[in-house]
């Protein structure tokens, strides 16, 4: 069953009421550390992986807008979450969202998170080699090392994505009512999502206006957020398996290109 895109309580096929239920669900766990941020100064909010789960559950676009207005929300009540305000509002939730809403239904936007996947990479190359830290230059870390240590973020799920495993079983998988497949499908999607947003403005602009020295990026991306990244997709896929399989089993009118 699909929501009726008309009713004036919908938006894009998902109900309203949903949208701003789960918005302040993202707000409230704003105020729950998840992980420190690598360099000092604020946290990794739960939010982040909740927002993620939101284009699961409530469709893509609703569930873009309601991590967007948990962010907005969630930033005047938990600052140290969202540091640079409204900034953050769309780097900590909104986009983990959206990435993750390309990454799990590829069938229909696999050209989009390739090309998303190629431009947030090519860009991070560029901003590290403009701008490896405050000293202005790659000593202490040589550029190839910088170079090998990030290939983890974009090659292997490039490698991934590109498979059949990305064009075909990962979008199956996520929604099988096989437990064993849905867990491995919900996982191997939102790994992917979560390294792709490592590679966006989430992080590397903190770099930029906090000046964070060479040899701390360095360790950053080989030391911290190469496990960082997988836990983030553990998190959405034990919050993702159970609620999709309990809305599964509501009857409820489903929202476009939900996970249930």
């Amino acid at each position: 069953m699909t929501a009726p895109p008309k009713s004036r309580s919908y938006l894009f096929g998902t109900p309203i009421a949903w949208i701003a239920a789960y918005g302040a669900l993202v707000a409230v766990t704003s105020l729950v550390p998840l992980v420190p941020y690598a360099g000092g100064g604020g946290y990794w909010p739960l939010a982040t992986p909740l927002a993620s789960v939101a284009p699961l559950i409530l469709g893509p676009v609703g569930g873009v807008i309601s991590a967007f207005v948990g962010g907005i929300i969630g930033m005047f009540i938990a600052p140290p979450a969202y540091p640079l305000g409204i900034i953050d509002a769309f780097f900590v939730t909104c986009m983990p969202a959206i990435v993750v809403g390309l990454a799990f239904n590829t069938k229909k936007y696999w050209k989009v998170f390739l090309g998303l996947e190629i431009l947030v990479t090519a860009v991070f190359y560029v901003v590290l080699f403009y701008y490896p830290g405050v000293s202005g230059g790659w000593p202490p870390v040589p550029v190839e090392m910088y170079i090998i240590a990030s290939l983890w973020y974009w090659l292997v799920p490039l490698a991934v994505l590109a498979s059949p495993l990305g064009t075909k079983y990962i979008y199956n998988w996520s929604r099988s009512t096989d437990v064993k497949q849905r867990f491995i499908g919900i996982f191997l999607a939102g790994w992917m999502a979560m390294n792709a947003w490592y590679l966006t403005p989430s992080f590397w602009l903190y770099w930029i206006l906090f000046e964070f020295p060479s040899a701390l990026l360095y360790v950053m991306i080989w030391g911290i957020y190469t496990w960082y990244m997988p836990v983030f997709a553990l998190i959405i896929t034990f919050i993702t398996a159970p609620i999709t399989e309990a809305l599964r089993r509501s009857g409820m009118a489903k929202p476009p290109d939900v996970l249930w």
